[in-house]
């Protein structure tokens, strides 16, 4: 009898064990994907303005799919345009935004696959206000649809940016 008891605790001991692993394993996995995707660094506004020209350039034109006013409250969203016959459908999700304040400018990319992973219950936090996704009009398949596009460029009077876009 004591010998089953003695299995029965190691046989615990090894399932502990390996769920331990396991969440040391994607800590791991979550660390690299920040450290992969993620592009934080020092940068005079001058210096932000001409990234932020530079990226805007490729969308010369183009309205925003998300229209916000200066403290960061929607205002409308220009998804009723049409797509154009042949768009690809984009990658990656890209966010710059730049802090004047302290001169931070935070590049950050996010890959398709996990929108259309995550996007039931997304939550985004513009300007300290949450808004649920059906709030801001906006799907991943919406951006499927209109390809490579504009999603938002936003500036407050304080000089903060922040410009999204798909490619």
């Amino acid at each position: 009898m004591a010998v089953k008891l003695k299995t029965w605790i190691w046989v615990v001991i090894g399932v502990v064990a390996v769920c331990i692993l396991f969440v040391i394993a994607m800590a791991g996995a979550g660390i690299y994907f920040v450290s992969q995707n993620v592009e934080t660094r020092t940068a005079t506004a001058t210096g932000a303005a001409g990234e932020f020209d530079a990226v805007r350039a490729r969308f010369s034109g183009q309205k925003p799919l998300i229209e916000l006013d200066e403290r960061g409250q929607f205002l409308k969203a220009n998804t009723g345009r049409d797509s154009v016959a042949g768009t690809r459908r984009p990658e990656t999700l890209f966010v710059m935004a730049f802090d004047p304040d302290d001169g931070g400018l935070v590049r950050v990319k996010v890959p398709f696959w996990l929108l259309r992973m995550k996007m039931n219950n997304a939550k985004i936090d513009l300007g300290g206000s949450r808004m649920d996704l059906e709030d801001l009009k906006l799907t991943v398949e919406e951006l499927d649809r209109l390809g490579p596009t504009l999603v938002l460029d936003q500036r407050n009077a304080g000089g903060d940016r922040v410009l999204v876009w798909s490619q």
